[in-house]
């Protein structure tokens, strides 16, 4: 039987998709945060889990906070980025717990994702330096794409551990590259060219992706 918690995340997750394709102002604004606040009671109330899966429901907290300041006005832009910095501080420490020994295949993957990282940011960064109202978001961007660069390889370290089965390694890896499509949309959409499509699909990006984390965590960390 499907948890009653997990049910009202995704209906949640319906409406605020029809919110943002509609323009729905009030539904977008109670649903958005609903959305993880449901799974953060999921996670709560279906995990049986040991000690290190305490990181992914501390990463759902900072992921709500984050989501409540990023629908305020543009000067919580910064303490909602925060927010989310924290939360994948989270997710990273619960991921290398305990931590992976480095092989052959992390090593390349590591060089072919930080590689991709760095001409991102790149671009990013020239967006963010061509107009003077944003250049003193220059550092913190590129704090937190460090910061959810780690958080992203951590993940897909999984799939390389035998620690992890592959169904949870799986859902994690998916979940961790969802959440970083979804900011590059919204970093791209803010800083670099207005895109209207990209205010529902960085939603569901998002959205999928912490429900895929999540699941994984609860997979992996669960009795």
């Amino acid at each position: 039987m499907i948890n009653p918690w997990l049910w009202l995340t995704l209906a949640f997750i319906v409406l605020n998709w029809l919110a943002v394709w509609f323009e729905w102002r009030v539904p977008n604004l109670v649903s958005k945060p609903a959305v993880i606040a449901a799974m953060l009671a999921w996670f709560a109330s279906a995990c049986a889990c040991r000690a290190p899966a305490v990181w992914f429901g501390i990463g759902l907290v900072f992921s709500l906070a984050g989501d409540i300041l990023l629908m305020l006005p543009n000067r919580f832009f910064l303490p909602g980025t925060a927010a989310f910095m924290l939360a994948h501080i989270a997710y990273i420490t619960g991921f290398n717990q305990p931590l992976p020994r480095f092989s052959p295949g992390m090593a390349a993957l590591l060089a072919i994702f930080m590689s991709f990282m760095v001409m991102t940011y790149a671009a990013l960064r020239r967006g963010v330096r061509s107009r003077p109202a944003f250049r003193r978001m220059a550092g913190p961007l590129a704090l937190y794409s460090l910061v959810i660069s780690v958080m992203v390889f951590s993940a897909l370290t999984t799939l390389f551990r035998s620690d992890w089965a592959p169904g949870a390694a799986g859902l994690t890896a998916s979940g961790a590259l969802l959440f970083l499509f979804s900011d590059i949309l919204l970093a791209v959409d803010r800083f670099v060219k207005p895109m209207l499509p990209a205010r529902l699909w960085k939603r569901v990006a998002y959205q999928l992706g912490q429900l895929a984390l999540t699941a994984g965590a609860m997979l992996h960390f669960g009795s």
